[in-house]
């Protein structure tokens, strides 16, 4: 069975220039959050050349495995349909590196997150300010189409012929429909072009075959945008009258694909992995063999193999999904115990984000303790992101903590 990559079906809409729309003539003041650089002369960074990332059977990935990605992979193209077609003025889309960038420019709009780690509610931040819009961008994979997450994401606004460049971070933000990285912003009077840069991931990648990917910084730039004040007040009123039940929709669909990766996974081996729903979460842990992962080490990705020379070791993979979408709540601080029995704690790990070919997780590999049952304890901190919409203020305001009983390692 051959599994065609996203890249290669994209490959004729999609060239290493702007492919998108924008509307009207745009002017405005400046904004004090965008971080002025100051020099007119600064060298600009080249766009990465497209590259396809590995997408191949391997140790972690079968064919019908592979096929769950591209199934993730089409939910976000759905949701990212919506968001161009319901909330965009402006849009592109282009092929970088061994991802697909695409920037999106919707009204601006308030956000919530948690100021303080104890915080029992998230503060509200009004940033909007008159002209400003927000300027978000969407990293996909180029061979699956899933979200790519973790990332440090930056643009820089170029206007008239001085050149001169704005830059400001684009921090991670939960929406109703289509997570992305965006900032509320005053753009550039008339036309302007908008270079994306997006630094290399720091966090393992499973797999020896499809692990080797996003081994580079990549930019990506987009030229001739233009934005009306009058486009953003239409989006805004249109966007205030929706009632957004088919964006709800969409997103369940993106959660839908990413949690069946992980019910096939627990039908397979139920007695090495376990689900249970708590505080708006829900929570997946599974026990596998030892795995191999590459890493980052001197701005290179290196190929670990797992370690078994201390004894048995399993690799533990943790799915922490919002309750009401099933997508996966990213950049959480995660920890997880290993108990004998209530009173007998073995072990507890932090337990970072990793990439894997059709299951993306928090995970780590761990000392299998010995034969029996066992109780894994998954803590973590509520998430500090930014929130968007209607549901933010009661959006992930508990820190995790769920409880599995049960779990048995596998036998090496």
């Amino acid at each position: 069975m051959m599994v065609t990559p996203l890249l290669t079906v994209l490959v004729v809409a999609i060239s290493t220039s702007c492919v998108g729309h924008s509307a009207g003539v745009k002017t405005a003041p400046t904004d004090a959050r965008i971080v002025d650089s100051g020099l007119h002369a600064l060298p600009i960074a080249a766009v990465t050349p497209a590259t396809m990332p590995p997408f191949e059977t391997s140790e972690n990935a079968t064919p019908a495995e592979l096929e769950r990605a591209l199934d993730e992979g089409k939910a976000v193209r759905r949701e990212l349909e919506w968001v161009e077609r319901e909330e965009a003025v402006a849009s592109g889309e282009m092929a970088a590196g061994e991802y697909i960038v695409t920037y999106l420019i919707t009204p601006a709009d308030d956000y919530y997150d948690l100021e303080a780690a104890e915080a029992k509610l998230p503060a509200h931040h009004t940033t909007v300010m008159p002209g400003s819009a927000h300027v978000s961008v969407v990293v996909r994979d180029a061979a699956d189409g899933r979200l790519v997450q973790g990332l440090n994401v930056e643009a820089s606004f170029g206007s008239g012929a001085s050149g001169t460049l704005r830059r400001v971070r684009l921090p991670f933000g939960w929406h109703p429909i289509l997570n992305r990285y965006g900032e509320n912003v005053v753009l550039p009077d008339g036309p302007f072009t908008l270079t994306i840069h997006i630094v290399m991931p720091t966090y393992a990648r499973q797999d020896s075959v499809n692990g080797n990917r996003f081994a580079e910084d990549v930019t990506a730039r987009f030229a001739n945008i233009t934005v009306s004040s009058d486009s953003l007040a239409v989006a805004a009123q249109r966007l205030a009258h929706g009632d957004g039940r088919d964006a709800v929709d969409l997103s369940r669909q993106e959660g839908t694909a990413v949690a069946s990766s992980f019910l096939t996974a627990l039908r397979a081996d139920p007695a090495n992995g376990l689900q249970r729903k708590s505080g708006g979460y829900t929570v997946t842990v599974l026990l596998r063999r030892a795995q191999g992962v590459w890493i980052s080490r001197d701005d290179k990705l290196v190929y670990k193999p797992p370690n078994n020379s201390v004894g048995p070791v399993n690799h533990m993979e943790i799915s922490i999904r919002d309750v009401t979408t099933g997508r996966l709540v990213p950049d959480l601080n995660v920890r997880a115990t290993i108990l004998k029995s209530r009173r007998k704690e073995i072990d507890t790990y932090a337990a970072p984000f990793m990439w894997h070919p059709w299951m993306n997780h928090y995970g780590l590999n761990v000392a299998v303790p010995g034969k029996g049952s066992y109780i894994i304890r998954v803590r973590a901190d509520a998430p500090s992101f930014r929130r968007y919409g209607s549901s933010a203020l009661t959006k992930f305001n508990r820190p995790v903590d769920v409880e599995l009983r049960g779990l048995h390692f596998v036998a090496q």
